[in-house]
């Protein structure tokens, strides 16, 4: 497992975090799932094909035991990327979840279900099959007969209308990327993060952008672990209170500077002309060349010839 996977799957393992994103995306952010009902599960499986034995694992998954009584196995994926078949990764998951509850040794626990959430932090909507039937051609008298499965997927960046519905570390995120992908500038809500190390990490994971680490390792020097907000992390990620301030007081100040500028060339250059007609209109009376006079008034080109005869203006 490489360590961008790893790094994906810290956060969300926080029993907080978790029983978060089961409340805010399964039951519309009523608090059903406890943090204190849940128990970590190695999900591990293993399928043989082409003569080999392959393993798999899911991202995140835990137990919820309310009243000591295991009712579901949640699990999380995380997804960056649109994978085309991803149905059949999480259709595995879960079948093979059922039977391991067969071959465990408590054989008077009730079965429970099994839930799969799918995150997905693209900036675009999933365009990819989110069922087994998308994901294969399937004749049309066969269809009856083949099971279905559909996968409860989550578009992080398009969650605009239920942030609410989120309370931990999960939801900053969230907001994160809802406005990530309206691509305009935002203010991030107060929250202070919790686990700090944790969230950088994911978004660096996420992003790709190295400054996240960045801010972690000066965070760690300054041994600040505590009142950190995400004001605070994109100030010192984007240098947004002093940079771009100031980038955006230069061009507004450049902006404005060059508008007052042409406002009063153009006033100056119309004084000039002013002064330099009156000047050519008072030669040519004196001289009494008024047929010049009524020419130059309608024929600006005539004009600037006249002007050159005389030596006015830049027409020398």
């Amino acid at each position: 497992m490489g360590a961008k996977d790893i790094t994906e799957k810290i956060l969300a393992d926080y029993n907080d975090v978790f029983a978060d994103i089961i409340n805010g995306v399964l039951f519309d952010g009523e608090q059903v799932v406890s943090e204190n009902e849940l128990a970590n599960v190695k999900d591990k499986s293993q399928y043989k094909f082409s003569n080999r034995i392959h393993e798999q694992e899911r991202d995140v998954s835990k137990h919820w035991i309310p009243h000591r009584i295991c009712f579901a196995l949640y699990g999380l994926e995380h997804e960056t990327g649109m994978e085309p078949y991803i149905p059949m990764r999480i259709f595995g998951y879960d079948g093979a979840s059922y039977p391991g509850q067969l071959t465990r040794g408590e054989k008077d626990k009730p079965n429970y279900p099994v839930v799969t959430i799918v995150l997905y932090f693209g900036l675009k909507h999933w365009n990819k099959p989110k069922s087994l039937y998308e994901c294969m051609d399937i004749p049309e008298k066969l269809r009856p007969y083949v099971n279905d499965y559909k996968i409860n997927l989550v578009e992080v960046a398009f969650l605009d209308d239920k942030l609410d519905n989120f309370h931990s570390d999960f939801r900053i995120i969230a907001e994160y990327f809802v406005n990530r992908r309206k691509n305009v500038d935002y203010i991030p809500s107060p929250q202070e993060i919790k686990h700090v190390d944790e969230f950088l990490k994911l978004l660096q994971a996420l992003t790709g952008d190295d400054r996240y680490y960045e801010v972690l390792d000066t965070l760690q020097r300054e041994a600040k672990k505590e009142g950190v907000n995400m004001c605070e992390v994109l100030d010192r990620v984007e240098n947004r209170g002093i940079t771009i301030g100031e980038q955006r007081g230069i061009a507004i100040g450049e902006k404005r500077g060059i508008s007052i500028g042409e406002q009063r060339g153009e006033k100056r250059g119309r004084e000039k002309m002013a002064d330099e007609i009156n000047q050519l209109n008072s030669i040519l009376l004196e001289q009494n060349r008024i047929d010049d006079l009524k020419r130059a008034v309608s024929d600006a080109d005539y004009q600037t010839q006249l002007m050159a005869e005389f030596g006015i203006g830049d027409s020398l």
